[in-house]
């Protein structure tokens, strides 16, 4: 998941930063919260469609889903999972599974991530946050997102470690409508199957938060000082 996670989450930035950029520039007044969703929304289908494939092997690896048992390589569970349909191009879907439910899980995660760190740090935008600043509110922002949307993550690990297999019940949560699907999950399994999992979550999303923001606003100091010396 490393491989794919430092790439896509360049592109997530460039593209975030490029398109807000472009937006508070083309004079459409608006509000910060509004800016900050329209370049998200531009940023998560191409950092998903990096991030997506090694999301599904890791899910699957995790839960140890038929087929992938304990001792399977990442390669090996990479092989299965390109080989696990009639065609190469179904091997891919297979790869994508989940793609749709990453992005609605994705949306407003990072909206409440981005939105509550603007908030939190008060608007300084280009002027900079310091690193330390940019780790306490950044982890406090995405513990916050990350708790807010736990339910969504629960559904969309559950498609994603789905393989193909013949078990009715599986089948019929696949004909199954998203929000039906978290409706199922709300009534069989109730307030603890829907956040389940949450506290884990939140600590690691403190701990990657403040890593995320420092490196993020460092970058950017760095960057910003770089042009300026030219």
């Amino acid at each position: 998941p490393l491989l794919s996670n430092i790439p896509a989450g360049a592109i997530f930035f460039a593209v975030k930063d490029a398109t807000k950029s472009s937006l508070k520039e083309s004079g459409f007044g608006l509000p910060k919260w509004a800016l900050t969703s329209l370049a998200v929304g531009a940023a998560l289908p191409p950092y998903w469609l990096l991030r997506n494939p090694s999301e599904v092997i890791k899910t699957r690896l995790q839960v140890g889903a038929e087929g992938y048992t304990e001792g399977t390589s990442t390669l090996e569970a990479f092989q299965m999972a390109l080989g696990s349909k009639n065609s190469t191009m179904d091997g891919v879907a297979e790869l994508y599974q989940g793609y749709t439910e990453n992005l609605l899980y994705g949306f407003p995660a990072d909206i409440i991530k981005f939105v509550a760190y603007d908030y939190l740090t008060g608007g300084k935008g280009k002027k900079g946050v310091p690193p330390l600043e940019g780790a306490m509110k950044g982890a406090l922002s995405t513990a916050l997102a990350q708790l807010v949307t736990t339910p969504l993550d629960v559904l969309r690990n559950r498609i994603m470690a789905e393989v193909n297999a013949s078990d009715g019940d599986r089948s019929k949560d696949k004909d199954l409508s998203y929000i039906d699907r978290l409706a199922k999950i709300a009534k069989e399994e109730g307030v603890d199957g829907l956040f389940a999992g949450s506290s884990p979550r939140v600590a690691k999303a403190m701990l990657s938060g403040a890593i995320q923001f420092a490196t993020y606003e460092e970058t950017k100091q760095k960057m910003a000082q770089f042009f300026m010396n030219r």
